[in-house]
């Protein structure tokens, strides 16, 4: 007997909540930011900021001759499937009000992604204040998805 779902279910934003909570980590340990497995956090969180930045939350359906399973073995959406980004974009939304106030989004999220360039090369190192609020802000994105 399987103890597998056949159901199909998305965990992105645990996930995301995972790599907040690594990321975070980074900034008390920059070196660790530098190691191979460090990168797919740190390049998957700049991802994501980018779609919410833009609000860019959207999947591609392939259907048909382009899709890569066999019409049997493609899982059923759900509704839950289809607004997969909402717990994030939410999630988000309120760590960065929390995290830098009335800063816009457009200006916020830059400064964040500065602080993820600076972990992942050790360039162009952004200041206390920058990495302080960005550390608040994956702090609480973690703790909400979590």
């Amino acid at each position: 007997m399987s103890i597998i779902s056949l159901h199909y279910q998305d965990h992105s934003d645990t996930l995301c909540g995972r790599f907040a909570m690594l990321v975070s980590s980074y900034l008390d340990s920059p070196e660790e930011a530098r190691k191979p497995g460090a990168a797919i956090p740190l390049e998957n969180l700049f991802r994501v900021l980018q779609m919410y930045r833009y609000d860019s939350f959207a999947d591609e359906r392939r259907s048909g001759v382009l899709a890569l399973e066999g019409i049997d073995e493609m899982p059923s959406l759900t509704a839950d499937d289809e607004s997969w980004h909402l717990r994030i974009q939410n999630a988000m939304s309120s760590a960065l009000s929390s995290a830098f106030g009335a800063t816009p989004k457009e200006q916020a999220i830059p400064q964040i992604q500065s602080t993820l360039r600076w972990l992942a090369t050790d360039k162009e190192v952004p200041s206390t204040d920058v990495r302080a609020r960005a550390k608040t802000f994956l702090e609480l994105l973690s703790a909400d998805l979590t």
